[in-house]
């Protein structure tokens, strides 16, 4: 891959990144628009803190200087954003199944993702303890991709609902499903396109 398309990557994930911690912030400043997450305070505010995280930190394991340079950082934060990923991934489940702003259709789709999050970590931990280090890079490739998603969906979401101006309840869990469903599909492909595009030239190393 060239210079130029790197850079644009980073920019691209540093936006992303940006945008998801920015959304965790926005949750303390307002009053979140699904009263359910008010019954469960403690899983909503350790999936918004911890999901913060989790995009502060990811992002630095995929620079191959930082990986090289500095081995136990990798080792050592990886461990980290695992035990973080899980509890971010499981409290989405919950939120999902228990609380979902837009009723069942979001409890699928939420609870599909998050649960390809969580393997795909799984996964990742599996294959670096016998140390298969080009699939242990795809299955986190996977999940840092669906963590990245719930920014793309609030890219989607809010604008739409500007558009409309003043929708309704009806159209904001519309937009919502949609948003989510466009966001997290968008990532898991992308995902594979990426892991399929540079999986060749990593074997060949």
């Amino acid at each position: 891959m060239s210079n130029t398309k790197r850079f644009l990557l980073g920019v691209l994930v540093a936006f992303l990144s940006i945008t998801g911690i920015g959304g965790a912030v926005f949750y303390f400043l307002h009053t979140p628009s699904n009263t359910g997450f008010q019954n469960f305070p403690t899983i909503v505010l350790l999936h918004v803190v911890l999901g913060g995280v989790y995009l502060a930190i990811a992002p630095f394991q995929f620079i191959r200087k930082i990986r090289s340079r500095w081995p136990n950082y990798h080792r050592w934060s990886g461990r980290i954003l695992v035990i973080v990923g899980a509890i971010v991934g499981l409290t989405a489940i919950f939120m999902a199944l228990v609380i979902p702003f837009s009723g069942w259709v979001e409890s699928v789709i939420n609870g599909f993702f998050a649960m390809m999050f969580i393997v795909s970590l799984a996964k990742g931990i599996f294959y670096i303890r016998i140390k298969q280090i080009d699939l242990h890079r795809e299955w986190m490739i996977r999940a840092f991709s669906l963590g990245l998603g719930v920014a793309t969906m609030r890219l989607i979401f809010i604008p739409a609902l500007i558009i409309l101006g003043r929708p309704t309840h009806e159209q904001a869990v519309m937009l919502s499903i949609i948003s989510f469903t466009l966001a997290f599909s968008i990532h898991a492909g992308l995902a594979e396109i990426w892991i399929r595009k540079t999986r060749k030239k990593i074997v060949l190393k």
